[in-house]
């Protein structure tokens, strides 16, 4: 097999507009430096009705886990 259609494939991408600051080299994804690249990323507000839902979600999990034990004569 011949690379002919890997070049052809790269060359049709788009170039990295953002180079790296101060010369550092980006990492394999195509990202810079490191975590901490200077940009001042903020969580959202955490949604505690939805947090709520999930912790209820797992204690009826772990609610139907205990039935079954108790039914097969596990426990």
């Amino acid at each position: 097999m011949t690379d002919t259609h890997a070049g052809a494939a790269h060359a049709t991408e788009p170039a990295d507009t953002h180079p790296a600051p101060d010369g550092l080299a980006a990492d394999a994804h195509g990202g810079h430096g490191g975590a901490h690249d200077g940009h001042d990323e903020r969580l959202g507000p955490v949604d505690l009705a939805m947090w709520g839902v999930g912790v209820l979600g797992v204690a009826i999990g772990l609610l139907v886990c205990l039935c079954f034990a108790f039914a097969t004569g596990v426990l």
